[in-house]
């Protein structure tokens, strides 16, 4: 096919479809803290927390994502110290009793209108790539926030895992786990592309094409916006390694936490890349241990069971019709925890599979100086109860760590 624009520039071909694709350069991946924070899911009815104890004060624990609320979450975030912001991006909630994440605030213009209330922090939006958008959507939409920001603006890489988010835009069934990270690869390097080139485009891959497309005004982040992702198997990290400068991950151990360091590591410089690797924490923290553990039992009891077992069978990759019950001759699951066991289950519940953290100031903060030790150089962080939390990581756990070595 033979493209010209309307202006008479004759289009480049891409000849590189795939990852590690960096025309102009990676980031660096270090934003200037030995251990970044950032805050998650402040958009959200509820947060990151399925559990019917958010009934005892609404406004509080649960409808936080209101904009009076949530702009009020981000202006203290960001004055307390905390380098970046993530909403949790979902299309499809969870109901139960509690009707978790059924209300949220999109991500892509959350970030926009985050930004012209912040200065200083990094606000992050996502791209469900599997979701029917295509790479020049959010490479135009991406720059703009970076514009809006001034620079301060990253996008986190998602594939889609929802069998009913699937399903929302069409899809019946979802792609193939692989298959899906075939698809990212070729969607972000086009990203990138876009994002680099100073001519309109042609891009003819397997599954995206473009013919003349081009991205003005570049993004004045330099030399392109950060990218995260939180693949957590080997495709998703090598996925990651290839394109990412922030990857997530969830480990049950601090061994553990140390081994995937290490190999995500070395796999990125495989690539000649660099990266950071991160985790997402759901702290309960006190005056005392006892305390913590007090709150947090009390959470765990009142678990909004509905909604978090809606939760693991939409994360589930599975035909639609086992999703939505349209298989009459699967038997209903007799699992109380959803084939995942007790602890996994509250996990899901308490922080969405988080790294859990409970404890006193001084417990809280030796357990990241731990999973610093380990290899951990950024966390992100969802409360319970988000005010409170803010207050406690200003007063009491930011000075430790600053003692620590790990904050500036």
């Amino acid at each position: 096919m033979v493209v010209t624009t309307h202006y008479g520039t004759r289009p480049v071909r891409i000849e590189q479809l795939t990852g590690p694709y960096e025309p102009n350069g990676q980031p660096d991946p270090h934003l200037g803290q030995p251990l970044q924070f950032g805050l998650f899911a402040w958009n959200i009815q509820g947060g990151s927390t399925g559990s019917k104890a958010v009934l005892a004060d609404p406004d509080r624990y649960q409808h936080y994502w209101r904009w009076p609320l949530a702009s009020r979450l981000l202006s203290e975030a960001e004055r307390i110290g905390f380098d970046y912001q993530v909403p949790f991006a979902r299309w499809i909630g969870q109901g139960g009793d509690t009707g978790w994440s059924e209300t949220c605030l999109e991500s892509l213009t959350a970030a926009a209108a985050a930004s012209a209330i912040t200065s200083r922090m990094l606000q992050f939006s996502t791209a469900h790539s599997n979701y029917d958008f295509h790479p020049f959507h959010f490479a135009k939409f991406g720059v703009t926030v970076d514009h809006i920001s001034g620079g301060r603006w990253g996008l986190n890489m998602v594939t889609g895992y929802s069998a009913k988010e699937y399903a929302a835009f069409g899809h019946i069934e979802p792609p193939e786990h692989d298959e899906s990270y075939r698809r990212a690869d070729e969607f972000f390097t086009l990203v990138k592309a876009l994002w680099a080139s100073d001519v309109p485009i042609i891009f003819e891959g397997e599954y995206y094409q473009c013919y003349g497309a081009y991205v003005n005004p570049k993004p004045t982040r330099k030399p392109r916006p950060l990218l995260m992702q939180a693949g957590q198997s080997k495709v998703g990290i090598d996925f990651a390694c290839r394109h990412a400068e922030w990857i997530f991950q969830i480990q049950p151990t601090m061994e553990h936490y140390r081994n995937i360091a290490r190999e995500i590591h070395d796999k990125a410089a495989s690539y000649s890349r660099r990266v950071l690797v991160a985790t997402q924490l759901w702290p309960v923290i006190d005056k005392t241990d006892a305390a913590a553990e007090a709150t947090a039992e009390w959470i765990a009891e009142e678990v909004d069971h509905a909604a978090t077992m809606n939760f693991i069978q939409s994360a589930k990759r599975q035909h639609v019709s086992s999703t939505f019950g349209w298989d009459e001759a699967e038997e209903e699951s007799t699992d109380p925890y959803g084939g995942i066991g007790k602890e996994r289950f509250l996990r899901m519940a308490l922080g969405i599979g988080a790294h859990q953290l409970v404890g006193s100031y001084d417990t809280v903060a030796e357990m990241l100086r731990e999973l610093h030790e380990a290899g951990i150089e950024s966390v992100l962080v969802s409360f319970f109860d988000p005010f409170l939390g803010l207050q406690q990581m200003e007063d009491e756990i930011f000075p430790r760590l600053k003692k620590m070595g790990l904050r500036r």
